[in-house]
């Protein structure tokens, strides 16, 4: 029997996925045989070879420091527009026209977005938005992990499939009796079997496709947030403080990823083929049947109300106030009394609404699902969010682009000890002061309680 399993095709398909996946890890481990293989005088000496041996981590950040020289010419050519005289015919200085300018953002992020930049590399080399080395090994094994669920989908369908029939084919050589009627009847066939592999295999492929694609624009928009202020960080005294607690903690995030994704996946899958399996069983069809007539007659009858209340909406009432308040008053009456008849309706929406929500959000680790004020004796249940924030500030706090052209003055000063002097350090403020004169402005405005402080 093994030697049969090992043999079969659904087997032998799982061992060539595995050798496919050893190749291209062999091609990633390419640079690492060329170093060991060739001297460095030599790759020193070849232009090609150099760029090749070039460690990963020194590409990212060189493009780092192309983005916070990017940022910083735009800051400074912004502050030089500001610098005209005149302003839509009028004479303004410079933190006059700052008040005056309009704000202009531009729209950023997205699943098409996030991706494009990413494979065109203006996400780091333009935006300086470091992808963590975790997120990656995580989708990486995220992709394994479903394509190994769906060869193991294929060959449990297959494998459940022939043994149903292999049992209704042993029924079937039994005498015949009441029995063996009652017998064919809870075995299923080979075809529905295969038929609920496949339908609950075909939301649980696309709802795990759906989580590996969605990780990196919310890791994008998370950032992004973060440097806009749009999600608060020292001002935050609730939430930031505790990401800063245990940066330790980061190590959860790929297996936490990982094991998310595969339960997300599992649950959809037994939903939805669980669903089909009792429509189609003999045993449950009748009553499934049942359900499904009382849920299509309840949503007629939802429809037809939802369009009264429409039109009596527009009728009886304006805004907050009703303009014919006794026939408001009566069809409130009415459809509070038609509520109660559909009421099961609410029920059955809020509780799927509630199932599919919690089954898809399980998946990912990356946002909060529930609210901070779902806890009990002060237990939040949804830590796991916590965690992938704070991997994500701790590599803002060192791969920042501003904060990596400040550590690269920093150390210009360790290892030249004139560079960046006192002198010229007043110098720069007094640039900074006179051409951007709105910052101290900026600050007074703020209304903040730490302004005197300040």
């Amino acid at each position: 029997e093994l030697e049969r399993l090992v043999q079969g095709f659904y087997f032998q398909l799982g061992l060539r996925i595995y050798l496919a996946f050893g190749i291209v890890l062999c091609l990633f481990m390419f640079r690492f045989v060329v170093q060991m293989c060739l001297s460095k005088h030599f790759i020193r000496n070849n232009r090609f070879l150099r760029w090749l041996t070039l460690p990963y981590g020194v590409r990212r950040a060189t493009e780092t420091k192309r983005a916070s020289s990017r940022k910083v010419n735009d800051i400074l050519t912004n502050a030089m527009k500001m610098h005209f005289s005149e302003w839509n015919g009028m004479r303004v200085t410079a933190a006059e026209r700052f008040v005056l300018e309009p704000e202009r953002t531009v729209r950023v992020g997205g699943l098409v977005w996030s991706w494009w930049n990413l494979l065109t590399r203006r996400l780091s080399t333009h935006y300086g938005i470091w992808q963590q080395s975790r997120l990656s090994i995580a989708q990486e094994c995220q992709v394994i992990v479903l394509l190994f669920g769906i060869v193991l989908l294929i060959w449990g369908s297959k494998t459940l499939a022939s043994d149903a029939e292999r049992q209704r084919a042993e029924i079937q050589a039994e005498p015949e009796g009441p029995l063996k009627d009652q017998a064919l009847r809870f075995v299923p066939e080979g075809w529905v079997v295969e038929a609920t592999f496949a339908f609950g295999g075909f939301f649980a492929v696309g709802v795990a496709v759906v989580i590996i694609l969605v990780y990196l624009p919310s890791t994008v928009a998370t950032i992004l947030g973060l440097r806009s202020g749009k999600i608060a960080t020292f001002r935050d005294q609730k939430h930031f403080f505790v990401n800063r607690k245990a940066p330790d903690k980061v190590f959860y995030n790929v297996p936490n990823a990982i094991y998310a994704l595969l339960g997300s996946a599992s649950l959809f899958f037994v939903i939805f083929g669980g669903i089909l399996f009792l429509f189609l069983w003999p045993v449950s069809s009748q009553t499934m049947n049942l359900i499904l007539s009382w849920c299509l007659g309840l949503s007629i009858t939802i429809g037809i109300k939802t369009m009264l209340m429409m039109f009596s909406r527009k009728e009886f009432h304006q805004a907050l106030m009703r303009k014919r308040v006794k026939a408001s008053n009566y069809n409130a009456l009415a459809m509070e009394c038609w509520q109660l008849g559909v009421g099961g309706g609410a029920l059955l929406s809020r509780l799927c609404q509630f199932l599919f929500a919690a089954a898809f959000w399980i998946g990912r680790v990356d946002v909060v699902f529930l609210d901070e004020d779902v806890s009990l004796f002060g237990y939040s249940f949804d830590y796991m969010p916590i965690n992938y924030r704070t991997e994500l500030l701790v590599h803002e706090a060192h791969k920042h682009p501003f904060i990596n052209r400040l550590g690269g003055m920093f150390l210009m000063r360790m290892k030249h000890g004139d560079f960046a002097s006192a002198a010229g350090a007043k110098w720069r403020l007094l640039f900074t002061l006179s051409l951007f004169p709105w910052l101290a402005r900026y600050r007074k405005k703020s209304g903040d309680d730490d302004d005197l402080d300040d």
